[in-house]
C-alpha cells in the first residue's frame, strides 16, 4: 500500500472518529434576563442539561436576540415580550394565546437551527417552563418538537412544615417527645438547609412555604413594651447554641423569604393558640387565660410587629386550637382581638402591600369567622381564607375524602376561599410513590374553583436532616431529598395532574442509570398503592394521628396502642368518600355492590408480591442512593402483605371463619417478621408524637405472633 493510500485512510479515520464530538462541540445560546431571579435559575439549569449532553453553552442577555443568531438556542422568556414573539414568528413559530397565571407554553423553531421557545405567562410560568425544557434536553437533547401549555391545575401548592424555632418555642409535636424536633433547630437556622430545600421544591413547582410554630413571636420580633420577650439567643438540645440576637434573625429570615421569593414561592408562618411559650416565663401577667387582657396586648402587638418587620412575608395562619377551649364563638372571638385585628389594623394603614390571613377550621365554624372577621373583610389588600382538614390526619386514604366538602361550599357562599390541610402522619420512613393514587386525589377535590390550594406536610415529625438511617453515607441529607419521590409526586401532580408517568420513569432513569427503570418504576408503585387501601378501610374512627400510625399498625397509649385483629373486625365504618364494604359487612356477606375487604385484601396482596418479584431482580451494586430505594420497595411490599392478611384474617374471623383466620395471621406473622428486620437493617427506631419505636424495629413481634396464637396457633406457623 502506497504512502499517500495509508494517509488518506488515516485522514478518512481521523474525520469519522471526530464527528461524534464534533457534533457535541455544537454551540447553544441560552437567552433570558439575568436580572430575573426565577428565569435567572431554571436557565441555570437548562445550562447544566445542555452540558450534560456535551454541547457548549453560552449564557446570553435576552435583550441580545435576533434573528440572526447562528446556532441553536433557548429562549426563555414572558409571553407579553414582544420583541421576544417578534424574532419566534420570524423563525416560523406561532405566539401562543391565553397562557395565564403560572402558565407556560413551549415552541420548536426549525428555521435556521432548532430553536427552543419557553413562553411564560408570568414568571413562574417562566421559570417552570425552563425547568421542563431542561427535563426534555436531559430526555432527548436538542432532537424534540414541543408545542405544549402547561397551565397549573391548583394555583397554591404547598408545603406544611411543622419546625421549632428554639428549644423554648416549640412546635406542635406533643412537648418534647419527638427526636426530629430536638435535632431539627441548628437546621432551621442553617440558610444553606433552606436554599437546598426551597431550589428541589421549586423544581418540583411548589409555590408556598409555610412554617408551623406554637407561638413564634419570641423568635422573630422585639417590643417596646415587652422586651424581655425576645429571645437572647437561640437555644437546642445537647449543648447547641446560637448566638444570633433579635437583629441577625431579622437578616436571617428576611434571607430565608427573600429567596422563597426569588423561586416562586410565598411565604407564611402559621401559629397555634393559645400559646404563649417563652413569654409567660418573662411576665407574669401574660397567661393562657382567654380573658386576659395583657395576653391579648402582647399577642396583638407581636402580630404587628411581625408584618412590620418583616416585608417579605406573605400570609399568616391562625388557628383557634388546640389551646382555646371555649364556644366558638368565644375562640374566634380571642383570635380576632389577638391577631386578626392587629392585621386590619396594620394593612389600613399600608394599603399597598398585600397580605393574605389563613384561619383554620379547627374550632370555629365558616359562618361564626365571617361574623366576627368582617372588618377584615373591608381592607381591600388583605385576603381572609378559610382552612380544613380535608384529610383528616391520612392523606393516603381514599383518594376522595368528604369530610370538609360541605364545608367548602358553604365558605364559598360566605365569599371566601378554602386552603386544603392535607396531613401526612402516615408515612415517616417510607418514600411512598403511586402516581395513579396522586392524580384521583387531585381530580377528587369538590369544588375546584372554591379552593386556594393544598399545603401538605406532617405533625407527628418535623423534617429537616436525616438521621435515623443506620447507612450514615445517607444520613445528613435534607429529608426533602431522601423522600425526594414523594416529594416529586405531589408537586408536580398538584401543578398538572395529567403529568406523563415517563416523567417519573426519566427521573428513575437519571437517577438509577444501571438499572431498568421501568421495573423498578412499576415496583415502587405497587409496593406503595395497598398502603392507602387498609387506612380507608379502618379510618372511621381511626382519624387523628394518634389514632392511627400505619407505619408501625400503632396508636397513642390513651387510644389502646397496638392495633390488633380485633380492632380491625370491629370497624363498622370506612373513611368519608370510600366506596369500600367495611370489614364486619364483607364477613356477613353484604356488601351490595360495594369492593368487599375479602376483596381488598387479595388485591394488596397480589401487588405486593408483583413488587417484590420485580424488585428482587434489581441489584444495588454498593450505591447507597440505590439500596435505600430497593429496600424501602421491600418494606412497602411486605408491610402490605402484612395488613393483605390481617385485613383478610379479621373478615375471616368475624365471619366465625377461625381456622381460615388463623391461616392468614400466620401469614402475616411471617410478612411482619420480614418488614421488621429489613426496617431493623436500614433504620435506627426513633421516637415520635405518636408513639416511640423501642428498644428497636422488634417491638410488637409477640403481640403480633399472639393474634396468631389466640386463634389456637402453636407456637411460630409454618412459613408456607
Amino acid at each position: 500500500m502506497s504512502r499517500k493510500i495509508k494517509m488518506c485512510i488515516g485522514v478518512i479515520s481521523l474525520i469519522i472518529f471526530t464527528m461524534p464530538f464534533l457534533a457535541f462541540a455544537q454551540k447553544v445560546g441560552v437567552f433570558f434576563d439575568s436580572n430575573v431571579a426565577q428565569i435567572k435559575f431554571a436557565a441555570g439549569d437548562v445550562k447544566a442539561a445542555l452540558e450534560s449532553k456535551n454541547f457548549t453553552v453560552e449564557m446570553l442577555p435576552l435583550t441580545s436576540l435576533n434573528a440572526k443568531y447562528a446556532n441553536k438556542k433557548v429562549v426563555i422568556a414572558i409571553a407579553s415580550n414582544s420583541t421576544v414573539t417578534k424574532v419566534l414568528t420570524r423563525q416560523g413559530g406561532t405566539i401562543p394565546t391565553g397562557v395565564g397565571e403560572q402558565a407556560y407554553c413551549l415552541r420548536t423553531t426549525k428555521k435556521g437551527q432548532t430553536s427552543y421557545w419557553v413562553l411564560g405567562g408570568d414568571l413562574n410560568g417562566a421559570m417552570y417552563g425552563g425547568f421542563q425544557i431542561a427535563e426534555n434536553i436531559l430526555q432527548d437533547g436538542f432532537s424534540g418538537a414541543y408545542t405544549n401549555i402547561e397551565s397549573p391545575f391548583l394555583l397554591a401548592r404547598g408545603m406544611k412544615l411543622n419546625l421549632p424555632l428554639d428549644k423554648r418555642i416549640p412546635t406542635y409535636i406533643g412537648k418534647w417527645t419527638s427526636n426530629s424536633a430536638k435535632k431539627a433547630i441548628p437546621h432551621v437556622w442553617d440558610i444553606t438547609f433552606w436554599k437546598k430545600l426551597i431550589d428541589q421544591q421549586a423544581r418540583n413547582r411548589y409555590n408556598v412555604l409555610s412554617v408551623w410554630v406554637h407561638h413564634p413571636f419570641p423568635a422573630l420580633v422585639k417590643l417596646a413594651d415587652y422586651p424581655k420577650v425576645s429571645l437572647p439567643n437561640i437555644e437546642g438540645f445537647d449543648g447547641y447554641v446560637n448566638e444570633l440576637n433579635h437583629e441577625q434573625r431579622v437578616v436571617f429570615w428576611r434571607e430565608v423569604m427573600k429567596y422563597a421569593h426569588d423561586r416562586g414561592m410565598k411565604f407564611y408562618f402559621f401559629n397555634w393558640n393559645l400559646y404563649v411559650d417563652y413569654a409567660e416565663d418573662q411576665y407574669a401577667t401574660i397567661n393562657k387565660d382567654t380573658t386576659n387582657t395583657t395576653t391579648i396586648d402582647y399577642t396583638y402587638k407581636s402580630m404587628r410587629a411581625l408584618i412590620d418587620t418583616y416585608p417579605e412575608l406573605d400570609g399568616f395562619g391562625i388557628s383557634a386550637g388546640d389551646g382555646l377551649s371555649g364556644s366558638f364563638v368565644e375562640n374566634t372571638t380571642w383570635t380576632w382581638s389577638a391577631l386578626g385585628k392587629a392585621v386590619k389594623d396594620y394593612f389600613e394603614e399600608h394599603p399597598s402591600r398585600k397580605f393574605n390571613l389563613i384561619h383554620r377550621s379547627i374550632r370555629t365554624s365558616p359562618e361564626v369567622l365571617d361574623s366576627i372577621y368582617a372588618p377584615l373583610k373591608t381592607v381591600p389588600n388583605v385576603t381572609l381564607d378559610f382552612s380544613v382538614k380535608y384529610a383528616m390526619a391520612h392523606t393516603y386514604s381514599t383518594p376522595t375524602p368528604k369530610w370538609t366538602a360541605g364545608e367548602i361550599e358553604g365558605v364559598a357562599k360566605l365569599g371566601m376561599k378554602t386552603w386544603l390541610t392535607v396531613r401526612n402522619d402516615d408515612y415517616f420512613y417510607f418514600n411512598w410513590g403511586d402516581p395513579k393514587f396522586v392524580r384521583d386525589f387531585m381530580y377528587g377535590i369538590p369544588s375546584k374553583e372554591k379552593v386556594v390550594g393544598i399545603y401538605i406536610g406532617i405533625d407527628g415529625y418535623n423534617p429537616s436532616r436525616t438521621y435515623f438511617c443506620k447507612n450514615e453515607a445517607l444520613n445528613g441529607q435534607l429529608e426533602v431529598e431522601r423522600r425526594w419521590y414523594m416529594e416529586m409526586l405531589w408537586g408536580r401532580i398538584s401543578y398538572n395532574p395529567q403529568v406523563s408517568d415517563n416523567v417519573f420513569k426519566n427521573m428513575f432513569a437519571k437517577r438509577f442509570p444501571t438499572i431498568s427503570a421501568d421495573n423498578l418504576f412499576q415496583a415502587w408503585t405497587l409496593a406503595s398503592r395497598p398502603l392507602p387501601k387498609v387506612t380507608e378501610l379502618v379510618m372511621g374512627a381511626w382519624i387523628y394521628d394518634f389514632h392511627w400510625y400505619p407505619e408501625a399498625c400503632w396508636s397513642s397509649a390513651k387510644s389502646g396502642g397496638f392495633r390488633t385483629i380485633d380492632g380491625f373486625a370491629n370497624q363498622t365504618t370506612v373513611a368519608q368518600g370510600s366506596n369500600l364494604c367495611d370489614i364486619p359487612t364483607s364477613a356477613a356477606g353484604n356488601c351490595q355492590g360495594k369492593k368487599s375487604s375479602y376483596t381488598v385484601a387479595d388485591e394488596m396482596l397480589a401487588d405486593a408480591e408483583k413488587a417484590l418479584s420485580l424488585i428482587n431482580t434489581i441489584k444495588s451494586d454498593g450505591s447507597a442512593d440505590l439500596d435505600m430505594a430497593v429496600q424501602n420497595v421491600k418494606q412497602m411490599a411486605y408491610l402490605s402483605s402484612y395488613y393483605a392478611y390481617k385485613v383478610r384474617g379479621a373478615t375471616y374471623k368475624k365471619a366465625g371463619q377461625i381456622e381460615n383466620a388463623r391461616e392468614a395471621m400466620g401469614k402475616a406473622y411471617h410478612c411482619w417478621i420480614n418488614y421488621t428486620r429489613t426496617m431493623d437493617e436500614t433504620y435506627h427506631p426513633d421516637s415520635f408524637r405518636i408513639m416511640a419505636i423501642t428498644p428497636d424495629w422488634k417491638f410488637a413481634d409477640t403481640l403480633v405472633l399472639k393474634e396468631y396464637t389466640d386463634l389456637g396457633g402453636i407456637g411460630i406457623p409454618d412459613n408456607k
